[in-house]
C-alpha cells in the first residue's frame, strides 16, 4: 500500500522542463507541535530525495512558483523560520515574499530583533528555512542538504562580516588566495592585483593581520570575498567594528564593485542613513517585510550623513 500511495504522490506531481513543483500533504493536526513535526519530517524527506537533483540544475518548489532567473537573483516564497526551545516555538521569519534583482546593491534594514539577520543567513545559505522556498542562482536552498549547502555557498556566494576573521599567519594577500582557491571558475573576472587596487591596497599586499588597521582587515576580507568571483556578496554589519571615515571607504569600494563587476551586494546594517547608498532598501519588522524602497538616484557614500 506505501509504494501504491508514493506512485499516486509521484504522478501527481507537475514536471515541465526540469521544474517539478512538490505536491505537499495537508499539515491537519491541530497541535502545534505535531503539525510542526509533520513539517520538519516532510522537509527531511524531501531535502534527501531532490537536494542533489537541485545543485545539477533541476528547479524544485514546494510552493508551485517557478524562479524567473533572467531577472531575479534570489526569489523567496512564503518563507517561515522558528526556531523550538523544549516546549516554546519562536517565530522568526512569518511568512516572506521577496524578489531581489542582479547585480543591484540591496540594504537590509530592522530594528534589533526584527528578523534581518535571519534573513540574510536564510537567503546566504548559511542558515535554512523550515517552510517554503528560498531560491537563488535558480536553486532551491530550503531543499538542499548541509553538505551541498556548503559547497553551493563556496561556490556562488561571498562573505563579509563585522569580525574580519582574517588567518593571523598568512599575508593579505595569501588570505585573499584562500577565497581564490574556493572559486568555482578559475578564469576569475577579477584578478587579485585588480583586487588590491579596488580596495586601495596594491601596496600592502604582504603585511599581516596584525600590521594592519582595522579598516585595512576588513578591506582584505573584501578581497577575500571577490576572489572568489561570487555571483552574490553578502554583508552583515560590514561597517559595524569601524570609525566613520573607514566606514565610508569599505562603502565605497562596495558600491564600485556592483558598479563595475555586476556584483549584486547584499547587507543588513542597523544605521538607516547607510539605506541612502542603496538601489532597493529592505525594511524588515515583526519578521515580515514591512517596506521596500527603490532609490532611483542613491546617494554617494561621501555625501551619506552619518550623525
Amino acid at each position: 500500500m506505501e509504494n501504491k500511495d508514493s506512485n499516486i504522490k509521484e504522478r501527481n506531481n507537475i514536471k515541465q522542463n526540469e521544474f517539478l513543483i512538490i505536491d505537499k500533504p495537508s499539515f491537519s493536526e491541530s497541535d502545534e507541535f505535531k503539525q510542526l513535526k509533520q513539517k520538519v519530517r516532510f522537509q527531511k524527506q524531501q531535502t534527501s530525495k531532490f537536494s542533489k537533483k537541485i545543485l545539477n540544475g533541476e528547479v524544485i518548489s514546494t510552493t508551485g512558483n517557478k524562479p524567473d532567473t533572467d531577472k531575479y537573483v534570489i526569489e523567496l516564497f512564503d518563507v517561515k523560520k522558528w526556531y523550538q526551545t523544549g516546549d516554546v516555538l519562536t517565530p522568526v521569519l512569518r511568512g516572506v515574499d521577496l524578489k531581489i534583482e542582479k547585480g543591484k546593491f540591496i540594504v537590509i534594514l530592522g530594528p534589533s530583533g526584527s528578523g534581518k539577520t535571519t534573513l540574510l543567513n536564510t537567503i546566504s545559505g548559511l542558515d535554512k528555512t523550515s517552510e517554503g522556498d528560498v531560491f537563488v542562482l535558480g536553486n532551491n536552498l530550503s531543499l538542499l542538504k548541509d553538505s551541498h549547502l556548503t559547497k553551493f555557498r563556496r561556490e556562488n556566494v561571498g562573505f563579509i562580516f563585522q569580525q574580519y576573521n582574517l588567518l593571523s599567519n598568512l599575508t593579505a594577500k595569501e588570505n585573499a588566495e584562500v577565497g581564490e582557491n574556493l572559486s568555482k571558475s578559475k578564469e576569475n573576472k577579477m584578478s587579485l592585483t585588480d583586487i588590491f587596487k579596488t580596495i586601495g591596497m596594491e601596496d600592502q599586499m604582504n603585511k599581516y593581520p596584525h600590521q594592519m588597521s582595522g579598516g585595512q582587515q576588513q578591506r582584505v576580507s573584501i578581497a577575500r570575498a571577490l576572489a572568489k568571483n561570487p555571483e552574490i556578496l553578502f554583508g552583515d554589519e560590514p561597517t559595524g567594528a569601524l570609525d566613520e571615515e573607514m566606514g565610508r571607504r569599505v562603502l565605497e569600494i562596495l558600491v564600485d564593485i556592483k558598479n563595475k563587476y555586476k556584483t549584486t551586494i547584499i547587507i543588513v546594517t542597523h544605521n538607516p542613513n547607510i539605506s541612502e547608498i542603496g538601489d532597493t532598501v529592505i525594511h524588515v519588522k515583526n519578521g515580515l517585510i514591512d517596506n521596500i524602497k527603490n532609490n532611483s538616484n542613491p546617494k554617494k557614500p561621501s555625501d551619506i550623513d552619518w550623525s
